[in-house]
């Protein structure tokens, strides 16, 4: 497909309600469950907010549960709600019906990185030109982004989901329904103390997620990292 052809992108964000209890809940202790859902919010907010600014991408908020942010999200977004027994599933109910609306190159983005550089979504759009699916790897085994063409039947059969083999299950289950795939640059996810810190260490954090970092710094004080996680982990 020839990039000059493209005429409908659309990109996809996945969020969780913030439950207490039931978002970031890695980060518990030593964060509460309602200081982790605040933090949730504010990733959630940061990387609407961050895919707005998308040229030519049409965005899309897809979420488990309607919950209160969709009204305040700049362009006031209808939420769609997640369809699925697993993350696969609704992954690919979401791909499905984007494609079905039209847009040609589709992607979906999680909410767990909301300092994501937009060049990395820009360059997934790039590459899907040239192939059929894109993954952008994240360290922990993961990924922090998933786009198509053309979604297929069975593309997400047989992937652990929140493994350290998720990546490495996805690029196979692909392979065996036949969709060529390249892999966008590697970024990370914010699942652990570790990560928080990496992310409240970089020079330009969006705005939600600042706010949070400078409201609960106390919190999370390299201090209160166990001896076994104080280093950073690389992407």
């Amino acid at each position: 497909m020839d990039a000059k052809q493209v005429t409908s992108m659309a990109v996809a964000l996945f969020a969780k309600a913030p439950r207490p209890g039931c978002v970031k809940t890695r980060l518990q202790p030593p964060l509460t469950p309602e200081e982790a859902a605040a933090l949730h919010r504010a990733f959630s907010a940061d990387s609407w907010e961050q895919l707005q600014l998308l040229p030519g991408v049409t965005p899309y908020f897809y979420t488990d549960e309607i919950w209160d942010i969709s009204h305040r999200l700049p362009g006031n977004p209808q939420a769609r709600l997640q369809r699925g027994d697993d993350l696969g599933a609704r992954m690919f109910h979401c791909l499905e019906y984007l494609h079905r609306a039209g847009h040609q190159l589709c992607m979906i983005v999680g909410s767990d990185s909301p300092s994501l550089p937009l060049d990395y979504l820009l360059q997934g759009f790039q590459m899907l030109c040239e192939c059929d699916a894109v993954l952008g790897p994240a360290g922990d085994g993961g990924y922090y982004a998933v786009g198509c063409r053309s979604p297929r039947a069975g593309m997400f059969q047989g992937v652990s989901w929140s493994t350290p083999n998720t990546l490495e299950e996805t690029l196979a289950a692909f392979g065996r329904v036949g969709l060529l795939t390249q892999l966008m640059l590697p970024w990370y996810d914010v699942d652990t103390l570790s990560d928080l810190l990496r992310l409240a260490a970089e020079p330009h954090v969006p705005q939600h997620t600042q706010a949070w970092i400078a409201a609960h710094s106390a919190r999370i004080a390299p201090a209160t990292v166990p001896p076994e996680t104080t280093s950073l982990r690389k992407s």
